[in-house]
């Protein structure tokens, strides 16, 4: 296989496990990377003639970017794209309550995780000559939580990164951009509305509708649906977009 390389993180599950396998199916070969040992069983190290070999890093690490890219060289060759997807949801109590350690512990997986990636890919992303980054973002960056104020201002903040990447490095050929999901049926997801249904005295399947209500479109979003928005913009028929924020979550945003 002579695909290009992608680096997705946050991959042993939901959203980052849906992205690896629409790239792998759409001739990318692909380092897949988690916390999880789980990672290593959705991806086995074993299928690296697929076009896949996965890696277990905490992404929180400051070496974990490096570690990722030396992979992406030493079973690829090379590294065109990354997607930084690695995420955590923080505490869920009103800003006031937070201690610095707690919104510390978000920050460093959801916004310097992304950072230490970006910054050891650089170089190999130039090379490249149309290099890619993705950020995975929300649309609670801009439509946020009282309860959760950490997850909201990591969001946020790693749109500001996105928009920084993609000014300073266009002029050598990488594109940079938000993907904003919104309520998307994710593990992640379910558990939120455990957590609210149990605070409403209501069922889960009762909070996962409310949820819907919500929507414009009145559905959950898919993995899927954000996995085909992250594979066009790696694309070359997405060259000209950059430093966009792009929100696929039924037009919750504009309600």
């Amino acid at each position: 296989m002579n695909g290009p390389v992608a680096i997705v993180t946050g991959a042993a599950q939901g959203l980052g496990a849906e992205i690896a396998r629409t790239l792998l199916a759409h001739g990318y070969r692909v380092v897949a990377a988690d916390r999880s040992r789980r990672v290593v069983d959705t991806f086995s190290t074993a299928v690296a003639d697929a076009g896949v070999t996965a890696v277990q890093v905490d992404l929180g690490g400051r070496g974990a970017g490096d570690e990722l890219v030396a992979a992406a060289l030493e079973v690829f060759g090379r590294c065109d794209a990354i997607v930084n997807n690695a995420g955590v949801g923080g505490p869920s109590r009103p800003t006031a309550d937070l201690g610095d350690d707690e919104i510390l512990e978000v920050l460093a997986v959801n916004l310097l995780g992304a950072v230490h990636l970006s910054r050891a890919a650089m170089p190999h992303l130039r090379a490249s000559g149309a290099g890619r980054v993705v950020n995975i973002g929300s649309v609670f960056a801009e439509r946020p939580s009282p309860g959760d104020a950490a997850y909201g201002m990591s969001k946020a903040a790693l749109a500001a990164l996105t928009r920084s990447i993609a000014l300073g490095e266009g002029p050598n050929g990488v594109t940079a951009n938000t993907v904003a999901p919104g309520y998307i049926l994710t593990e992640m997801h379910r558990a939120e509305a455990a957590r609210l249904a149990e605070l409403a005295g209501v069922g889960t399947d009762e909070q996962l509708a409310r949820f819907r209500a919500e929507v414009p479109v009145r559905r959950h979003g898919t993995s899927t649906d954000i996995a085909h928005t992250v594979r066009f913009l790696l694309s070359h028929e997405a060259s000209y977009i950059s430093g966009q924020v792009i929100r696929v979550d039924g037009a919750l945003s504009i309600t």
